[in-house]
């Protein structure tokens, strides 16, 4: 079941510098939000404060608070907020050793699961709602680096999916695909939000207008602002943020 992730206050420093100032924002269930903004405003390091990812970079550190539902992430410990929280980075990266089915495996025998038809069952529920499936499942022996790209981040997608997470964070999932493999996953995006709180950071303007329901503009390590997509991109309240929807930097 979807929840939803609220982060209170959160500030992040990488030694001395402060690179998030005091961000408050609320992730719908349902719905998919984005972060925009230029490299370095602090989009990256917002994710990985949500689900205590932040906490394995030496020197690093955040403050405030992140709720998932009622429940401050931080009195869980890190593995339960990171299954409940799920991340799929920019870059594919199934597991190079592994085939299809023992990467989406991966993370259900860590979490001590034995029963092989109940693996199975849920190896192929993850892969049918990444919408991949029918693309391996006579291949599910083959190892995963022998997928396309796409079908490689749609693998890590379902991997992340196998453990039943609330969340998901997608970390520019896109950025290193072909345009016809991005829409794949942009058309993957809409129909998780369904079942699924989802948050993804995108570089592409176009790509956060198109799959968005909401979305936030960071700049220099601030939420500038965060709202409907259509009016964020349309009638932006904040003159920086109308300049960097208008190209005028970024």
């Amino acid at each position: 079941m979807a929840d939803v992730v609220a982060a209170h206050d959160v500030s992040a420093y990488y030694g001395q510098t402060k690179v998030l100032r005091g961000v408050t924002l609320e992730i719908r269930p349902n719905e998919v939000t984005a972060i925009i903004g230029p490299p370095g405003c602090g989009k990256s390091t917002f994710v990985r404060c949500l689900n205590r990812l932040l906490e394995a970079t030496p020197d690093a550190r955040m403050t405030g608070d992140v709720f998932l539902g009622e429940q401050n992430v931080y009195d869980m410990s890190a593995e339960e907020t990171r299954r409940k929280i799920g991340m799929v980075f920019h870059r594919p990266n199934p597991f190079p050793t592994m085939t299809i089915f023992s990467n989406v495996a991966a993370g259900l025998r860590l979490q001590g699961l034995r029963n092989q038809s109940g693996i199975a069952d849920r190896v192929e529920r993850s892969l049918r709602s990444a919408m991949l499936w029918d693309e391996v499942k006579d291949r599910l022996q083959m190892p995963a680096v022998l997928l396309s790209a796409a079908q490689q981040q749609q693998l890590c997608i379902a991997r992340a999916l196998a453990v039943d997470p609330s969340v998901l964070l997608l970390d520019e999932p896109a950025s290193t695909l072909s345009p016809m493999a991005t829409l794949q996953i942009e058309e993957l995006i809409e129909d998780l939000k369904t079942h699924y709180t989802i948050l993804i950071v995108t570089h592409n303007l176009q790509q956060a207008a198109r799959v968005a329901d909401k979305t936030a503009f960071f700049l220099s390590g601030e939420m500038v602002e965060y709202g409907k997509t259509m009016h964020l991109f349309t009638t932006p309240k904040d003159k920086r943020t109308e300049d960097y929807v208008t190209g005028r930097f970024g």
